[in-house]
């Protein structure tokens, strides 16, 4: 894709198309490799890159946690999926690893969930909505989700990047409605983005002062405050995210890490 080019494929959307602006899910996207995106995202990603080099490698890392998640439930058994902070829905999301399964993705950003509209739209198995996690009963309670989602059977739940966008308190509340809502048997299958137990650096609040620009605040957590907040789900398998792929162990270095301490974790929740 040329710099200077657009998406390939796009809905007929004032608000995907305005261009004016920078948007997360499209800044997201480019940095995943993707295509939905436009030169102002280009352009953000660049300078968020300046502050942090291996953005883009931790991102895609966090795309091929997703496929190969999606993949082991499927193979596990699950046949729904309901998935938080979907982003743009690119070809290779959850569903194309599931392809038995019945997903419901969903997303705050107006650009993700026009996108994911138009993507999905006429499709039996497959389904885009607005849902904010911080009123996560009006998701429940979405029709999609009543159709899609049985409640007798167990769900796998994706909370991939939702957290970082969460107040400990908001973490925590939508936590415990989770698990209140899911079946015996479900999992949530997440990365766990931490940072280290130290003072951050200055470019950590230029890096979500950007982020902030864009639409939406970033907040690194710890690994001992992320596993926390998940509480009353119990950890079935955290492990560095470079051993669930399956990676060499030298894949991330100590620059890849930064001043922040970055480090992910594959992590797979159970009731």
């Amino acid at each position: 894709m040329s710099e200077n080019s657009g998406p390939t494929t796009s809905p007929a959307s004032a608000i995907f198309l305005n261009t004016d602006v920078p948007n997360l899910a499209r800044i997201f996207d480019y940095l995943a490799g993707g295509s939905i995106n436009y030169e102002i995202d280009r352009q953000a990603a660049t300078a968020m890159l300046s502050l942090i080099p291996s953005l883009a490698k931790w991102v895609r890392l966090r795309r091929a946690f997703i496929q190969e998640a999606a993949s082991q439930l499927h193979d596990a058994g699950f046949r729904q999926f309901l998935d938080f902070g979907s982003g743009m829905p690119a070809d290779d999301h959850i569903h194309a690893f599931a392809p038995e399964a019945r997903v419901v993705f969903s997303d705050l950003n107006p650009v993700a969930i026009s996108y994911g509209q138009g993507l999905f739209a006429g499709q039996e198995r497959v389904a885009y909505i607005r849902g904010d996690v911080r009123q996560i009963e009006q998701i429940f309670a979405a029709p999609e989700v009543r159709r899609l989602i049985n409640r007798q059977q167990p769900v796998a739940i994706g909370l991939n990047g939702v957290i970082l966008f969460l107040n400990d308190e908001d973490n925590r509340r939508m936590a415990q409605a989770l698990y209140d809502w899911a079946p015996v048997g479900s999992k949530i299958f997440m990365v766990f983005q931490v940072r280290a137990e130290r003072e951050m650096p200055a470019a950590y609040e230029q890096f979500r002062q950007m982020c902030r620009a864009a639409g939406l605040p970033i907040e690194l957590y710890t690994y001992s405050q992320s596993v926390a907040m998940m509480h009353p789900w119990r950890p079935a398998n955290i492990q560095p995210i470079v051993d669930f792929l399956a990676l060499p162990p030298d894949f991330i270095t100590p620059e890849d890490e930064t001043d922040i301490g970055l480090a992910f974790y594959a992590a797979f929740l159970e009731k």
